[in-house]
This record gives C-alpha cells, structure tokens and sequence, in this order.
C-alpha cells in the first residue's frame, strides 16, 4: 500500500481539501476504524454496509458527463494570466514571462481562418431565420352563419347613414360590481348586440378591473384575470368563451347572463388600451362629428372581413381607429392628436366639408396604394414621415414584405403593427383592393359581406 508523506500539517490539509468527496469520505471512514474502540461484529457491519451502498450504487445508471475539451487550456491561460478575449481570430495568444514552478507555459497557437472561410461564414450569417409558421384559417360548419346586413335605402350615403343608426349603443347594463369586489369600468363605442360576424372573438364591451397598488406585471395581470373570472362563472352565471394571454395586455372573453342581453365582453386587469381609445374617440368626436362615424365605419367593416381580430395577427380594433384618424388627418378632417396624450383641450378646428359616404371611400383609396415601407402612421403629428424602425415581416418563401408601422399617441416607441405576419399583411392587401372595387359600383352590403375563410 503506498504511503502518504507529510511534510506538514498545512501541507496535508491542502491535499486533503484538494481530494474527491468519495476519497475524502473513505479516507474518515478509515481513521475512525482504526481509532475507535470497535469489536467485530461492528467492523462486520460497517462492511456489509459499505458493500450494500457499493452495490445499490452499482445498480443505479451511470451518467457519463462530457468533459471540456479546453478545460486544460482554459486552466492553463488563467495561470499564465491571458486574458479571455485575446486570443482571436488569427491572433496569437500571450505568453507569461514565468510559470508559478519557475518553467515556462507554451501556448498552442490556435489557427485562424482563410479569406475563404470567412466568406464562407459570412454568407451563412447572412441567411435570415425561417419564417414563422402560420397556419392559414379554414372554414368550418356553423350554426348560425351571419349573412350581410340588408338596408332599405337606395344610395350609397343613406346606406351609410342607416348603418350609422344601428351602430349607434344603447343602454347595455352588466352588473359585475356584486361579483367582483374591485372597480370595474366598461367601455363601448358602438351597438354590442349588432350579430355581426366575429362579434364573440372581437366584442364592442371592454370592462377593465382596476386594482389599486398593482402595476402592469404580465404573471400578475393573468392571475387575477383568472380569479375574477371563475367568480364570474360560478357566481355570475357568466360564459367563458376563450382567453388571449400572448398580448401586451392579456385578457379573456365573456358572455353576460340572458337577463343582461347575453353580451359578449372582453375582461382586462389594470389595462390601458380601452381607455386610451375612449380617450382618442371622444376628442375626435368633439373636433368633427364625421369622425366618429368613420371610425364606427371602419371597425365594423374590419370586424366583418375577419381583419380584426388580434389574436390571429391581425390590427386590433385600436389599430383601425388609429388607421381611420390618420386618414382624416391626411384628408384635413382633423388636426394633429398630440394633445390627448398630454391631457390638454381640444384646439380650434374647422374640418373640410365631405359626406361620411365619400370619407370611406377615400379611406380604402388612401391605404389601398399606401407606402408601408417608407411611411408610418403617427397620429401625434398628423402627417405624412418615414417610420423610425422599418418592420420587416419575413414570407414563408424566404423573401421579405414590408410591415405596417402604427405608432401608439401614448407609447411612441410601441409599434401596434408588430404582431402582424406576412398572412395577415397579405389579407389586408387583398381586403383593401376589394374594398377599393366596391366601393365605387356596388352596394354598402357587399361591401359589408362576411369574410369566410377558404374550404380545406
């Protein structure tokens, strides 16, 4: 058996720290044998169960772990004090002037690459990722399928008009305050109960839940969503219906009760959005009544096509209106809107004489041969600029398509374009293009036709 030589305690105690935990715990198993007063039937024991753990231990899969490949190199570049980040392509390492033990370290030189090869990597570099996958939405069976309003007025704008009268909201009550212990608010721009296609997936009802204290934390936003929304649906005999948590502001959709009109709502915590578009709304209603109108217009029109629904990557209602006002303001039907975000009063404006009828037909003009790439929509200053940061949306077939750039009057730096895909880009395209069509020889009901995605 070799032994062990000590030249000093301090000596023996380094090499005992630098040990394995296995030696260092059979090395004390051994002193306390040898030291201990045992008699034999104890050292028979202590065997048997050594033998049994090593046997236990035998039974169990080994995990072989890989080792570092530079992990002597790694050990021998920190002794001779280079530094990390300068061996580089091409370059060659330091060296120390002395090693600890008085030699010297040698360094492999590591070899850099050819011109050839760097052009090589470059060109991989360069190859973007793969688009995301986007499933295409197919149609499916339904129940009661919604068929394209039917007006009684002859001309464009008494179609228009009649429209208007049945977007306009009545009086929709939901008691939700006996349920849910916090301040609730909802807000509603246009009639909830119109059956319009896609009314359950983009409700016109947004009820936001205001908890005091709480900020806008993405894990705490969706757990109390949750809670308020099984108090709805056991207490309330509220409907759930389906939630959207991949948003800037998760929330989820409900159905009121029968005695409440069976109204479909979107529930939010501490969101912002409903508010800032009641905000943007009001002002514009109080600058020029016709934008009010072209607003309601317009996110109806979306919802009745199926390019508003956010959850599918599309604009969300916030976006069109947005959209609608950028319009106006290019048109002269209303000033720039950076006063709202500053919470200051509406300025003196006298818009441009038009027809609401002639407004939405400009609207499909306009944004039917509008520049994503080299324009943006920003609303704080009501004209024409190049967007900031041009978003890019990369096509399933390798090329890449401009994005829309819609600037949020409160969060400049916040793009509501962002979560649009090529599909959805490509179905606004198509959707303006049609609308441009009709507009200008048929009626508002084709126009108004529900979109129904294709057969399989």
């Amino acid at each position: 058996m070799p032994c062990v030589e000590l030249n000093s305690i301090s000596s023996a105690l380094e090499r005992f720290c630098r040990m394995e935990t296995q030696s260092k715990c059979i090395l004390l198993i051994a002193v306390l044998t040898a030291v201990l007063p045992l008699e034999l039937h104890h050292l028979v024991a202590a065997v048997l169960g050594a033998a049994g753990y090593m046997f236990m231990q035998w039974l169990e899969p080994s995990v072989k772990r890989q080792v570092p490949r530079k992990d002597s190199e790694r050990r021998l570049r920190s002794r001779a004090g280079v530094e990390p980040g300068a061996e580089r392509l091409g370059a060659a390492p330091r060296r120390c002037d002395a090693a600890p033990n008085g030699g010297r370290f040698e360094l492999r030189q590591r070899r850099g690459f050819t011109p050839v090869e760097n052009q090589k990597w470059s060109a991989l570099r360069a190859v973007p990722a793969p688009a995301p996958l986007v499933k295409p939405e197919v149609k499916r069976p339904s129940v009661m399928p919604v068929k394209a309003p039917k007006f009684a007025a002859g001309s464009w704008q008494d179609e228009v008009h009649e429209l208007l009268q049945s977007l306009m909201k009545p009086a929709v009550r939901l008691a939700l305050n006996p349920v849910l212990d916090a301040s609730v608010k909802a807000y509603c721009l246009a009639q909830p109960m119109s059956g319009t296609a896609f009314g359950v997936a983009v409700p016109e009802v947004e009820v936001v839940v205001t908890v005091d204290g709480k900020g806008a934390d993405g894990k705490l936003q969706k757990s109390m969503i949750r809670t308020c929304t099984d108090r709805l649906v056991s207490h309330g005999d509220f409907k759930f219906r389906r939630s959207a948590f991949r948003g800037s502001e998760p929330k989820v959709t409900l159905i009121a009760p029968a005695q409440q009109a069976s109204a479909p709502f979107n529930l939010a915590v501490n969101a912002l959005t409903p508010l800032r578009c009641s905000q943007l709304f009001e002002a514009a209603t109080q600058l020029n009544p016709m934008a009010a109108e072209l607003i309601l217009l317009v996110r109806r029109w979306a919802k009745d096509r199926g390019v508003s629904h956010a959850a599918k990557g599309h604009l969300s209602p916030y976006g069109w209106m947005l959209l609608a006002i950028f319009y106006l303001q290019d048109a002269e039907q209303l000033p720039p809107m950076g006063f709202v975000p500053q919470s200051r009063s509406c300025p003196a404006f006298s818009p441009s004489a038009a027809t609401t009828g002639e407004l939405l037909k400009g609207f499909m003009k306009f944004y039917s041969s509008f520049d994503w790439a080299k324009e943006s929509i920003a609303v704080r200053a009501g004209q024409r600029k190049a967007p900031v940061r041009a978003l890019v949306l990369l096509h399933e077939d390798g090329q890449t398509r401009p994005g829309p750039n819609i600037e949020d009057p409160f969060e400049p730096a916040n793009n509501l374009g962002s979560g649009m895909h090529w599909l959805s880009m490509e179905r606004l395209h198509e959707e303006f293009e049609r609308a441009v069509k009709l507009s200008e020889a048929s009626s508002l009901a084709d126009l108004l036709e529900p979109w129904t995605p294709p057969e399989n």
